[in-house]
């Protein structure tokens, strides 16, 4: 616990040694992230070596291109960066959600082998139905059997079970799953991202 909390008041994340020492297959699962968490993201990619990512939106979160549309050049250059760290992983599928601050073309134009989710879809890992979605409120509507729930941009809807449906809000935390038995791991962002995010929890933007 000091560790994790000395490390995230450094400005990185701190994976510890239970989780490098997994014997199963895992999902990672980030969302709204900046670019000076990109680095963090290589090293979770290089450490934990997830078979499947699921990223929930706002990829370049600090580049607010729903605001600043002159921007997305700058947003282009930046989101290439981290599709070629999620890309250049052994993960063997990358589920992408499209954010409020993301250019669902440039993503499409530059992705080579991600799955690109525009507002809503299901997805099935291995057997696992996930609800995906950038929105808590498109969340919140679902209708669907799956069981499990990934999504990002607002602390509105928070990590917590309900009726034996597991929701994981990308913003609060990194998520990691199991595959086989589906346990669920989370990991605190640096404080940085928090502070890069411009308080986008307390302000849902």
């Amino acid at each position: 616990m000091f560790m994790t909390k000395f490390y995230r008041y450094l400005g990185f994340v701190y994976i510890p040694q239970y989780l490098k020492e997994l014997d199963e297959d895992i999902i990672l699962h980030i969302s709204d992230t900046t670019t000076n968490f990109f680095q963090d993201v290589k090293k979770l990619v290089t450490v934990l070596k997830p078979k499947y990512i699921v990223h929930t939106g706002d990829l370049v979160d600090n580049i607010k291109l729903q605001f600043l549309s002159a921007s997305e050049g700058r947003y282009a250059q930046r989101v290439n960066t981290l599709l070629e760290i999620m890309e250049g992983s052994c993960a063997e599928k990358i589920f992408i959600s499209i954010g409020n601050h993301d250019s669902i073309n440039a993503v499409k134009n530059l992705s080579k082998k991600c799955e690109i989710i525009d507002d809503m879809d299901t997805i099935d890992i291995e057997g696992i139905k996930i609800a995906v979605s950038h929105y808590p409120r498109r969340i919140m509507e679902y209708s669907g059997d799956a069981k499990y729930f990934m999504f990002g941009h607002s602390l509105e809807l928070k990590t917590q079970m309900i009726d034996d449906k597991v929701y994981l809000n990308g913003i609060s935390s990194i998520n990691i799953m199991t595959i086989k038995s589906r346990q669920i791991y989370k990991l605190p962002y640096p404080c940085v991202v928090d502070d890069w995010r411009m308080k986008k929890g307390k302000l849902g933007l």
